[in-house]
């Protein structure tokens, strides 16, 4: 039991009239008449306190929670005595989970139930516990609290950000995808497989008139075409030392997994195969070739524990792997970073063997600070060391670039927050293109 702010309050009371006592004696005997009167209440209060027992609280959580995205969490409290009670519940988070406010408070009819909540928001993927409540209940009238731990472990799963998938199918629904900077996924007239027909409009190529079903409906009709489906996506993510860096809190390689999950989602959507590997010095997860919508949720799984790794990513051992599952032609998505010559070599070598019978695409991650240092005048920026180091940084993969695309490799190096919307516009780009 602990005293409430009411009881600390009403002892304080008391000061003035001994106080004042000293000056007119009778007021002493009525402070100790005050002070029996509280004792007398507080202990009445202290039998009458309600027992943890007469408490239900139940926390309800999403199956799933995306990273970086703000989740509601739901606490429900069911109070089974006969008074209405101030609740008072504390959270202990885990690591790298944030709350907006780790603390509520709800007031509870008696025999009632009464529902708080709170947003909390996770900075790294896998799998957490919310730990068991604190609990601090006060009466109404009364002057003592009963605080308690109140059992309610709870597990949260953190994937890669799937919001982001729902946002993207309600800007298709409505239409919003060029405004979001997105291509339209389904790109009707372009393209070599049949989708629809329809009347002819000024400005229609003559090639694509249907005559058949011109001369039955006596105007000129044009097919509709759309981009191929059923061709292969494949990506590789290397997880090792190249995307341990982070960025405005989230690490590289969570930017690239919020992309692929996007990525996957889309290409699916296409009629597309999709197919994950990733790798750092040995091979981590692989997910054989999917198809359909419903297959993004095995992509998350895959993606859901991956976590960078500190070695230098095998990309020989990657290549072989690669070369025994994947034989038809793929746009291939190489996510990693280039990090110094010796690295960039490595990584220019095997792309351009993939060249050969695949469409490669290196996706890095363009670093803003570092680009900030380089570009800032000397005399305003930092130490000529820093800036020096920044410079050969630049320079190094803009080589490293510049040698890729020199060899048939594509290139995609944007800003982590960038990526994903750059990403499906450039494959949305290739599959009107036919370059698969």
């Amino acid at each position: 039991m602990l005293p409430s702010p009411r009881l600390i309050l009403m002892v304080l009371a008391a000061a003035p009239l001994f106080l004042a006592g000293a000056v007119y004696e009778p007021l002493v005997a009525l402070g100790v008449l005050y002070c029996a009167i509280l004792l007398l209440y507080t202990a009445l209060d202290a039998l009458l306190l309600p027992r943890a027992r007469r408490f239900t609280i139940t926390r309800i959580v999403p199956g799933r929670v995306s990273l970086g995205v703000p989740t509601e969490i739901e606490l429900r409290v069911a109070n089974h005595t006969r008074r209405r009670c101030r609740v008072e519940l504390a959270e202990d988070m885990p690591e790298n989970v944030d709350a907006d406010d780790d603390r509520a408070v709800l007031h509870v009819d008696p025999g009632r139930e009464s529902t708080a909540s709170y947003r909390l928001t996770a900075r790294r993927r896998g799998r957490y516990v919310l730990a068991n409540l604190d609990v601090r209940v006060l009466p109404d009238g009364g002057l003592l609290c009963r605080q308690f731990r109140q059992q309610a472990e709870s597990e949260i799963h953190v994937y890669p950000n799937l919001t982001n998938v729902d946002r993207y199918e309600l800007q298709l629904r409505r239409g919003l995808t060029h405004e979001q900077g997105l291509a339209r996924l389904r790109q009707i007239g372009q393209g070599s497989e049949f989708e629809s027909l329809r009347r002819y409009a000024w400005g229609d190529d003559m090639s694509r008139v249907d005559w058949k079903a011109t001369a039955k409906r006596a105007r000129l009709i044009v097919r509709n075409y759309q981009p191929e489906r059923q061709q292969s996506v494949l990506v590789a993510l290397d997880v090792g030392r190249a995307t341990v860096g982070e960025f405005a809190g989230m690490s590289r390689l969570d930017y690239f997994i919020n992309a692929t999950l996007m990525l996957a989602y889309v290409a699916l959507r296409q009629g597309d195969w999709f197919s994950l590997v990733a790798f750092s010095d040995r091979i981590e997860r692989y997910l054989p070739p999917v198809r359909h919508a419903r297959s993004v949720d095995r992509v998350a799984r895959v993606l859901y524990e991956l976590e960078p790794r500190l070695v230098e990513a095998d990309y020989a051992a990657a290549c072989r792997f690669l070369g025994l599952r994947q034989r038809k032609r793929s746009l291939v998505c190489l996510m990693t970073d280039v990090v110094d010559r010796e690295a960039n070599m490595t990584v220019i070598d095997y792309l351009a063997r993939f060249a050969h019978r695949h469409l490669p695409l290196a996706v890095t991650l363009t670093d803003p600070e570092v680009r900030a240092i380089a570009e800032e005048p000397l005399s305003a920026g930092p130490d000529p060391y820093t800036k020096a180091v920044a410079l050969d940084v630049m320079v190094a993969r803009e080589e490293a670039l510049v040698a890729m695309r020199r060899r048939g490799v594509g290139v995609l190096d944007v800003p982590p927050p960038e990526l994903t919307t750059e990403l499906i516009n450039r494959y949305l780009r290739i599959k009107a293109a036919r370059r698969l």
